[in-house]
């Protein structure tokens, strides 16, 4: 019975892993995603963001044209722009993917704003992204959740949905 349990222990791990995998990236449609991550805030955090690298192996531009999460009311594309002394965040409607390149989104550049978490985020924690592209193919990515890190002084939040 013991081994029976043991062999069940390792199919359920197996089958996670092999999700864990599928989720990261979908070559169906030359889409591959690499190194997703969300910030980890205080348990108090309202808003977070997620960043990864967006890799498009077709012939042709992809276009990011949205994304959602469960853990957020509400998730955005954004981008940071310097205006004078200050950095700003800022919506954008879309996000291009080069043919055969890729486009990363790291701090203080592109990123994907999580905004209203509905419930606390824990470091480590898994969370799934989808990601929906501007030709109707969707690639659902697992980011895992890191140790917050304050982004440094000088930035500021744009208006949301401007």
């Amino acid at each position: 019975m013991k081994r029976l349990s043991f062999l069940f222990c390792l199919f359920v791990i197996f089958g996670l892993l092999l999700t864990t995998t599928a989720q990261a990236q979908d070559t169906s449609s030359g889409i591959e995603v690499e190194d997703a991550w969300i910030r980890a805030m205080p348990p108090t955090g309202k808003t977070t963001a997620a960043f990864m690298v967006i890799e498009n192996s077709t012939a042709h531009e992809m276009i990011l044209k949205s994304a959602a999460c469960d853990v957020a009311d509400m998730v955005q594309i954004h981008t940071m722009e310097q205006d004078g002394e200050i950095m700003k965040m800022k919506e954008i409607p879309e996000l291009s993917i080069p043919a055969n390149g890729k486009r990363m989104l790291a701090p203080k550049g592109y990123h994907i704003m999580l905004i209203g978490l509905l419930r606390p985020i824990k470091e480590n924690e898994t969370i799934p992204i989808t990601l929906d592209f501007a030709d109707g193919s969707s690639v659902v990515v697992g980011a895992v959740v890191r140790k917050w890190e304050p982004m440094g002084g000088g930035m500021m939040h744009g208006k949301h949905g401007s």
